[in-house]
């Protein structure tokens, strides 16, 4: 069960109708450019890019991407709009978005994370057991954080023998609890 690409901290931050594909970290240089955390499983996608939304505390202001650059493993990023240092320190902690739309479509059985989280997971039979708050990325598979439910937080890995189906539409997730999972004495 795959939930990438990697979309972390910004994930909950966007409008409904964006996704973050960065979040402003600092500024670079004396030009206006800024340096970017991607927010995306695949950075060079910022190559594509020809405009992004910025996006705090529920305002957006449209930027047109005008040069990238990667560093590390970061974006650097010019906008036409911003010029200088003090222009680009305004955009520091914000996000830069997508449109939905605009999302690459992911492989059968792929899902962002963003479109995980919040799905209320059932087991087997039907049962609520909770709803994903958040995903830990663990190296070998993402670990859905489940609370809310009859056991309390579950650490629920992401693995097709687990998850046996997701529905969008409806909001759920129904999964097949592996043994000694939860306690069957709750």
């Amino acid at each position: 069960m795959s939930s990438t690409p990697r979309q972390t901290r910004g994930r909950a931050n966007p409008p409904a109708d964006l996704a973050a594909v960065g979040e402003v970290l600092t500024t670079q240089g004396n030009k206006g450019e800024v340096k970017v955390r991607p927010l995306t499983g695949d950075p060079q996608r910022w190559s594509e890019l020809t405009r992004v939304f910025f996006c705090r505390a529920g305002a957006r202001e449209e930027l047109t991407v005008e040069q990238v650059r990667f560093f590390r493993q970061f974006v650097v990023v010019k906008f036409k709009e911003i010029n200088d240092m003090t222009q680009a320190e305004k955009l520091r902690g914000g996000f830069l978005c997508i449109p939905l739309a605009e999302r690459r479509p992911l492989p059968e059985g792929s899902y962002y994370l963003d479109q995980i989280l919040g799905l209320s997971v059932l087991d087997e039979t039907g049962a609520f057991l909770g709803k994903i708050e958040d995903i830990l990325a663990t190296g070998a598979n993402d670990v859905y954080v489940v609370r809310g439910g009859p056991h309390g937080e579950i650490l629920l890995p992401a693995l097709k023998s687990v998850v046996l189906a997701v529905d969008l539409p409806a909001g759920t997730m129904k999964v097949r609890l592996p043994a000694g999972l939860v306690d069957e004495d709750d």
